[in-house]
């Protein structure tokens, strides 16, 4: 050879993944979502379970059957179940990291949704934005609140009700 490389490797940047042979597409970049009003996390922001899950929930639900929704909440749900079941915040900060991993993988499951045509673009940047915004257990409380309610206001808008 005479040194230039035929099939260059592209490089992955900015969180995205390079253009493949099927299209072209791209990953989401997660947009970080603020949960907390104080500093102390002590004060969920009440729009997040108002305003913000209607428009999440209206976002998505024309091309998300409740039935994919609930299946996603309903995995979320056990994992915080597993979280809590210890007696103070320190043993559920240590699940919380324990777990971790299993709740980050949400990403992949929200995009193989996606690729099957299951879930819209639109609920997979849902995912990607809220998981690049849960550090510790008070975001990941905050999250399931947050998807509690969209999945009720989901359940009233969508279609397939």
């Amino acid at each position: 050879m005479n040194g230039s490389n035929r099939n260059p490797q592209p490089s992955c940047s900015g969180g995205q993944v390079p253009k493949t042979g099927d299209g072209g597409n791209q990953l989401p970049a997660g947009r970080p979502i603020r949960y907390f009003k104080d500093a102390e996390k002590k004060k969920l922001d009440p729009s997040l379970v108002d305003e913000k899950a209607r428009d999440w929930a209206r976002s998505f639900s024309s091309r998300l059957k409740s039935t994919q929704m609930r299946r996603f909440y309903d995995e979320f749900k056990a994992i915080e179940r597993k979280i809590l079941q210890g007696n103070n915040v320190q043993e559920h900060q240590s699940q919380f990291e324990r777990d971790l991993a299993l709740i980050r993988l949400f990403k992949a499951k929200a995009v193989y949704a996606e690729k099957r045509k299951v879930a819209p673009r639109d609920f997979t940047q849902f995912i990607f934005d809220h998981m690049v915004s849960i550090q510790d257990v008070r975001d990941f409380q905050a999250f399931m609140k947050v998807f509690e309610a969209v999945v009720a206001f989901h359940r009233f808008y969508a279609e397939d009700n």
